[in-house]
């Protein structure tokens, strides 16, 4: 590695992930009009996975008579450490996207907890060596997880799909091109090497589409939500948490975002003391709105006790937003 090199990758370990990560922080915090900004991430993981098969097939290594030029030799140096940084940056990027779609009372927060621990594994220069990018199927499977990370929001900015169908076109994507990386070279392509790779993507895409209510609902974000006694110009009226014995009304009210132009189907679950009551009602929200898409369900006669409400994905139950109250006795 060339010190010039040298210098450049010691400061961007230092500083550049933190910086990723507080872009993608300020972007989710700020921006009211989901993660549009999603594709750009993909296209950075592109770039890592063609950069190292472009050089590797246009730079090969001279013969050890053969002089080689400083230029080549430092594009055939540079290929693979910068190929890491890109898929270090990505994550730390990535991962308050998937925060930002999560509940932290719901089993969806293991997904962007996940995610979260990978990119700080990856400050740990050493150990992240060692463990990752030194074992060459591991390094495959680590890629593939960050490419599934950025591929599920991009999928859904770019094809305005459903978050099933993102999260399992993703897996089918990751996974065959990870099936690609480990496959020998011979059976690329090939009708045998075609089949092999379905056989390995598409369980795996089944798999993950089957048990996405585990997951966040990317890119849906739930900004706002509560209880109260009206609706008023689309604005919740008399939020509070708890409310009197013989309340005529409650309105359960929700404030979300989703990318532009995108429609998505939502259902309301109501519970009392933890047991579902009555039947899903289904809604559907836009995306584009700098103010969010405003959506609310009401509940005729709550009966005494503790209440949640849950807005859901109609086609595949995964948690957008959840909010609590209590009927008292009084």
């Amino acid at each position: 590695m060339t010190p010039l090199l040298d210098g450049l990758v010691k400061i961007h370990a230092r500083y550049a992930p933190w910086i990723s990560l507080a872009l993608g922080v300020l972007a989710s915090s700020l921006s009211k009009r989901g993660v549009d900004f999603a594709p750009k991430a993909v296209a950075i993981v592109a770039l890592a996975w063609l950069l190292p098969l472009a050089v590797s097939r246009w730079l090969h290594p001279p013969a050890s008579s053969v002089p080689e030029r400083k230029i080549h030799r430092f594009l055939r140096t540079a290929s693979p450490t910068l190929t890491v940084l890109l898929y270090k940056n990505v994550l730390f990027f990535a991962v308050p996207i998937w925060f930002g779609s999560a509940n932290l009372r719901s089993i969806n927060i293991v997904v962007p907890l996940c995610f979260a621990a990978m990119a700080l594994f990856t400050c740990f220069a050493q150990h992240y060596r060692t463990m990752v990018l030194e074992q060459p199927r591991v390094r495959v499977l680590w890629t593939a997880v960050v490419l599934f990370a950025a591929l599920v929001p991009a999928t859904a900015v770019i094809a305005f799909v459903s978050p099933r169908t993102a999260i399992a076109s993703a897996a089918l994507v990751s996974s065959a091109l990870a099936w690609t990386a480990l496959a020998p070279g011979e059976s690329l392509f090939s009708r045998r090497g075609l089949r092999s790779a379905a056989q390995v993507s598409l369980p795996v895409a089944a798999l993950l589409a089957f048990v996405a209510p585990v997951f966040p609902p990317v890119p849906l974000v739930c900004h706002d939500c509560g209880v109260g006694t009206a609706i008023v110009k689309r604005a919740l009226a008399g939020r509070a948490k708890s409310f009197a014995r013989g309340t005529a009304r409650l309105y359960a009210w929700f404030e979300v975002t989703l990318p532009k132009r995108d429609r998505q189907q939502v259902a309301y679950q109501w519970y009392h003391e933890g047991v579902p009551v009555g039947g899903r009602v289904r809604a559907t929200v836009e995306g584009g709105r700098k103010e969010g898409f405003r959506t609310s369900s009401a509940y005729v006669a709550p009966a005494i006790g503790s209440w949640r409400v849950d807005l859901l994905t109609a086609e595949s139950s995964q948690l957008i937003g959840r909010t609590y109250f209590e009927v008292g006795t009084e």
